[in-house]
C-alpha cells in the first residue's frame, strides 16, 4: 500500500486504489435516506509495511455479502470525508468501493483487476 494516495503516471493525477486482505471485524451496515446500503468495514493487509489496517466504505443497491474474516479484494477510489462528532469536526480518509470481491473467486479477482488497469490507462488518455 503506498502512503501517497493519488499517484502520478504519465503526468496524469488519479485515485485508483486495490488492496486484497481479510475483513477484521463484523461489517457496519446501514440505509441510506436513497433505499441504498452503506456497509462499512476495515480490511487488514500484511505487506513490507507490516500489518495495515484500511477503512472501506461500500455504497451498494443490495446488501453488502461479506462477512468477518472473508478473504477479499477492494477496488475503489482513496477519500476523505468531514463530520461533526462530540460537537468538533473530524474527518476520516477511507477506501470508497467500487468492487469488492471474494479471494476464492479468481477470474472475478482477475477481471476486477483488470478493469482497475483499464480505468488506469483510460485516465492517461
Amino acid at each position: 500500500m503506498r502512503t501517497r494516495f493519488s499517484i502520478l503516471v504519465s503526468g496524469v493525477p488519479m485515485n485508483v486504489a486495490i488492496i486484497a486482505g481479510q475483513v477484521l471485524s463484523k461489517p457496519n451496515e446501514r440505509r441510506l435516506e436513497s433505499g441504498d446500503y452503506a456497509t462499512a468495514f476495515d480490511v487488514v493487509t500484511e505487506g513490507e509495511e507490516g500489518r495495515l489496517t484500511v477503512p472501506v466504505n461500500w455504497i451498494t443497491t443490495v446488501r453488502a455479502l461479506v462477512s468477518e474474516g472473508d478473504e477479499i479484494l477492494v477496488v475503489g477510489k482513496v477519500r476523505r470525508r468531514f463530520f461533526q462528532a462530540a460537537g468538533h469536526v473530524q474527518s476520516r480518509t477511507e477506501l470508497l468501493a467500487e468492487t469488492v470481491v471474494a479471494m476464492r473467486r479468481r477470474v472475478a479477482v482477475r477481471k476486477a483487476i483488470e478493469a482497475a488497469i483499464r480505468t488506469i490507462h483510460a485516465e492517461q488518455g
